[in-house]
């Protein structure tokens, strides 16, 4: 099976004529004259018009995450992590709530 680019032309049994608009793994998209934007199976049934070929609009999974590390990277208001000041290994955390309710519970901070 032979993938359609982005503006092929096809003749479906169903739907009628129509023109691709997008390729995802499992489906065109198509919008059709009489009925609008459909999903189709790739292997679906249908007659092509005219097959474009080599437009499929696909991106990497290496260049999606290069994209969201850098959008990240600037609008998130995370920092870089930086180390623990040695004056605090080895100490203590304790947690005190407002009320004398519950007993206080101090617990080790192992990094």
């Amino acid at each position: 099976m032979k993938l359609l680019g982005i503006g092929s032309r096809i003749d479906h049994p169903e739907y009628g004529k129509g023109v691709v608009t997008n390729v995802s793994s499992k489906h065109y998209w198509v919008t059709f004259l009489e009925n609008g934007l459909e999903t189709i199976d790739l292997d679906a049934e249908f007659e092509v018009i005219e097959g474009v070929e080599d437009e499929v609009d696909s991106v990497s999974f290496f260049d999606v995450e290069r994209s969201l590390v850098k959008i990240l990277e600037k609008w998130s208001d995370t920092h870089e992590k930086v180390a623990i000041a040695d004056k605090w290994k080895g100490g203590k955390l304790i947690l005190e709530l407002p009320t004398k309710k519950y007993q206080l519970r101090p617990f080790s901070i192992k990094l």
